[in-house]
């Protein structure tokens, strides 16, 4: 069984480029948008990890990590920072509050994301690879 990664960004563009990274690997993909509905659509999908943008309309990043990690369902849930806004308050800020890591999109390739991400989960780098012949 694949799992589960609900990506929380507003950038269509940057949405694509990483979940197609993703998605190659064997992990399925769930998107939202907008802040504003993303607490609850982790409530729903109950995702192994969330890719979570900091600026975002309706609900910032930082307020949903809170939110998440007081939350007794989403406490547990792997939660990794994906963003352009690499303040030290920001990270110090996301870290306080139980982020699992903290990651910059320009810094970030995204053909390596799915092997930091496999890491956060406790898998092989490749264990969502099948080929088919």
């Amino acid at each position: 069984m694949s799992k589960k990664i609900l990506f929380i960004e507003d950038d269509e563009g940057f949405f694509n480029l990483f979940s197609a990274a993703l998605s190659m690997k064997g992990y399925t993909i769930v998107h939202v948008a907008d802040g504003s509905e993303a607490v609850e659509k982790v409530k729903s999908e109950k995702p192994d990890l969330v890719l979570l943008d900091i600026i975002l309309p309706g609900m910032s990043g930082l307020d949903i990590l809170k939110e998440l990690k007081e939350t007794e369902e989403t406490k547990a849930i792997k939660i990794v920072m994906l963003t352009n806004f690499g303040t030290d308050e920001n990270v110090n800020r996301a870290m306080e509050l139980g982020s699992d890591d903290y990651l910059m999109k320009y810094n970030v390739v995204p053909s390596e994301l799915p092997n930091k991400i496999a890491a956060l989960l406790g898998e092989t780098a490749d264990s969502g690879v099948k080929f088919v012949s």
